[in-house]
């Protein structure tokens, strides 16, 4: 079917218009994949929510395999949820009031490794910290780096690679 209605302009008036066409469509088609009615509600309700945010682009020839793929992308996201849940419930993980003292461990372990991978760091030569400070934190290209600093591409591959080899033997010994 071609959703198309070429007299409506406004995205709000759109919408309404979609949602009296397709919300019993929708609610069945989710209602074949998923069985608990509550949970079909929530679906129905989340690819909803999704299409207001998208109102602008609807209305074209193509609104009616948005919406669908919008109905499969949330019952992806639902059954992943629930694979979840499952996971914890086998596994007994719960959220725990008092695991705060394990998470601030985890913290500050990580901001240890940190510290210690900065203190590593800046034990490189300057070119070297250089030039994997902007790869490696800053995000620039190993070309882009290369223009700038007026040097081969090989180059400062070679040297972000034994940057990194460097740090990575470093690291592996403590």
């Amino acid at each position: 079917m071609n959703f198309s209605p070429k007299h409506i302009t406004d995205a709000e008036d759109m919408y309404k218009l979609i949602y009296h066409t397709y919300r019993e469509r929708i609610f069945d088609y989710i209602k074949g994949r998923v069985k608990n009615r509550n949970d079909i509600r929530d679906i129905s309700q989340n690819v909803f929510f999704h299409l207001w945010e998208y109102k602008e682009v609807l209305g074209g020839p193509n609104t009616e395999n948005i919406i669908f793929k919008t109905c499969k992308q949330e019952i992806s996201k639902f059954f992943a949820v629930q694979q979840k849940q499952a996971l914890r419930d086998d596994y007994g993980i719960l959220d725990k009031p008092d695991d705060s003292l394990d998470q601030l461990d985890a913290k500050l372990l990580r901001e240890e490794q940190l510290k210690a991978m900065q203190e590593s760091i800046e034990m490189l030569s300057p070119s070297s910290k250089r030039m994997f400070t902007m790869n490696k934190l800053e995000g620039v290209t190993q070309g882009k780096i290369a223009v700038q600093l007026n040097l081969p591409k090989k180059t400062v591959q070679k040297q972000i690679s034994k940057a990194m080899l460097f740090l990575k033997n470093l690291h592996k010994n403590s």
